[in-house]
């Protein structure tokens, strides 16, 4: 038989740890850890309660192990900070002291402060910021945690359990709902509390949710709402001849404003502007929660409706961001899907630039060599501007050349693309088009469907224009699509563009038009493609002087060497 001091040892005794909590107004209390893990956070399940909305709801916790005591974070949002330091878990001694990772909140010391004396909580489950909060003071105090959280908070819940918090300090309600307009404009419970913070069932508001929206929109003040007794809770059907337990009503409407500049707010002014309701109630004949009250309760909910709308305008920035973010994605895909090099050498020489007046545009140009010899060039224009003509352009550029072939006419080509953009294409978007071949003799067959006049340049000087003879691409599937043919010479150029460079506005709003462009090619018909697209493009800069443009730029020039 083992000797008694053979025995194995027990659990080491557990010490009493005295905490001295602070609250942010400066009054301190004593709590004395009596469990293991013991809870601090917002949760009224906690072993300490701390109302804070900024400490999150299940915060930190006390550990007793191995004869020791230790602290540890939670996942909370800000942190837990011991002595200064942020950290996970940590041993606790004599004078530590925790904070919870925000200015001005709570804090605890381990032990007893010297020269502190602080009441005992009997009840360690709750920590109230300030204990007398009945009297103006009182009042003040829990309009200040509003706006503490509104300045600090991480989300929008937070803040507005907040304001429900200090509605009900503020009226001494026993229970508090806040509930908004949905997209349906049905009422939707968003927080629910009772006078202990605890968070309430949404079925407890047995109140007809049709009937506060009816008492939303017939009232006569937007910033009032008259408590009808109807609205009260209703009695069980089974027993009919109850009577309803007496209860005092308030209902705060929550009106719509407006963020200006430098962040004035402004009410809107009409009151069916209204985003729901803040609904209180206590039991008892004789209370009366609007008395004394109601310009707090006001304020609250103007406190209210800036988080609603700033949490609207930064859902609005979010997505502009967002969408912003993505036109970035398919300018650079837009812009990646343009030749990356045009030829410089050999019989057909071109060079060209297109440019968006917005993120995408609807202008596409191409050069492609179909035959060994046999070159080809097109340049589309999508009517309207955006996403959606630089959707159609891509699938132009796309099918283009993808169905041209050594044994197709150009006429067919483009014939096939109508058919298939107008079988597809359910929002009546156009295109129009000029195709171009060059064979190795300096025969070029062309089509213009619908398109800007193209300039034939002759190198002696000579201006020849090949206007459309069709219609655009998209209107008519049956269309036929005319095949024009013209003999170049050697030096020869043809100047293909888009309705943006005619139409180039300067500060002035005056055009640049077809009859400028003629002329500036004509003083530079001697030059090499490359020279006249640059001496046509300055031109078109000069001209424009920088002024924002409504439409998409593009201008190709073809060379034909001989």
């Amino acid at each position: 038989m083992a000797s008694p001091s053979s025995a194995a040892a027990g659990p080491p005794a557990r010490e009493e740890l005295l905490l001295t909590v602070k609250s942010p107004a400066g009054k301190t209390a004593e709590v004395r850890v009596d469990r293991s893990p013991f809870r601090i956070g917002r949760l009224q399940e906690c072993d300490l309660v701390l109302r804070d909305s900024r400490i999150s709801r299940a915060h930190a916790q006390i550990l007793f192990e191995d004869g020791v005591y230790f602290i540890e974070d939670r996942d909370s949002r800000h942190g837990l900070q011991v002595n200064g330091g942020k950290t996970r878990r940590i041993r606790l001694r004599a004078g530590d002291r925790i904070r919870f990772g925000v200015e001005d909140s709570f804090e605890i010391t381990v032990g007893r402060e010297r020269g502190v004396s602080a009441p005992l909580l009997k009840k360690v489950a709750s920590m109230p910021q300030a204990p007398d909060r009945t009297g103006n003071l009182g009042r003040l105090s829990a309009v200040l945690d509003v706006a503490r959280a509104l300045e600090s908070s991480g989300t929008v819940d937070d803040v507005l359990e907040a304001a429900v918090d200090a509605a009900l300090t503020v009226t001494g309600a026993d229970r508090a709902f806040l509930l908004l307009k949905g997209a349906g404009e049905e009422l939707a419970i968003r927080a629910a509390r009772d006078k202990q913070g605890a968070p309430l069932d949404p079925s407890e508001l047995r109140v007809p949710r049709s009937s506060i929206a009816d008492a939303l929109h017939k009232r006569r003040d937007p910033l009032t709402m008259p408590a009808d007794r109807s609205l009260d809770e209703t009695v069980d059907p089974a027993s009919p001849n109850a009577a309803p337990e007496p209860r005092s009503v308030l209902y705060v409407p929550l009106v719509k404003i407006r963020i200006g500049q430098e962040q004035e707010t402004s009410l809107l002014s009409t009151k069916d502007d209204t985003l729901g309701a803040l609904y209180l109630d206590k039991r008892g004949p004789d209370a009366n929660l609007a008395e004394g009250n109601r310009e707090i309760l006001q304020s609250l909910a103007i406190e209210i409706s800036t988080v609603l709308e700033n949490a609207r305008l930064l859902e609005v920035q979010r997505d502009k961001h967002r969408l912003e973010q993505e036109l970035r994605f398919a300018r650079d895909i837009q812009q990646a899907l343009l030749p990356a090099a045009l030829p410089e050498e050999g019989r057909l020489t071109a060079a060209g630039h297109s440019e968006a007046c917005f993120q995408v545009g609807g202008d596409y140009y191409d050069v492609v060599q179909i035959s060994p010899d046999r070159w080809g060039a097109v340049l589309a224009d999508v009517s309207g501007k955006g996403v959606a003509a630089a959707l159609l352009a891509s699938l132009l550029q796309g099918a283009f050349f993808a169905g041209a072939d050594a044994d197709s006419s150009l006429s067919e080509v483009i014939g096939r693309i109508n058919r298939y953009i107008c079988a597809r294409s359910r929002h009546a978007r156009f295109a129009t088009v000029f195709a171009v071949t060059v064979d190795a003799g300096g025969l070029a067959k062309w089509v213009s469907a619908g398109h800007c006049p193209t300039l034939l340049v002759r190198k002696d000087g000579a201006i020849q224009w090949l206007k459309p003879k069709s219609f655009p691409l998209g209107l008519f599937a049956d269309a036929e699509f005319e095949e024009s043919e013209l003999l170049l010479s050697a030096g020869d150029k043809l100047v293909i563009y888009s309705d943006g460079v005619s139409e180039a506005n300067n500060r002035s709003h005056a055009q640049f038009g077809e009859e400028r462009l003629r002329r500036a090619a004509g003083e530079n018909a001697a030059a090499g493609p490359q020279q006249l697209f640059e001496a046509l493009l300055k031109e078109i800069q000069e001209f424009t002087q920088g002024a924002q443009q409504n439409d998409d730029l593009t201008l190709l020039v073809l060379g034909y060497r001989g």
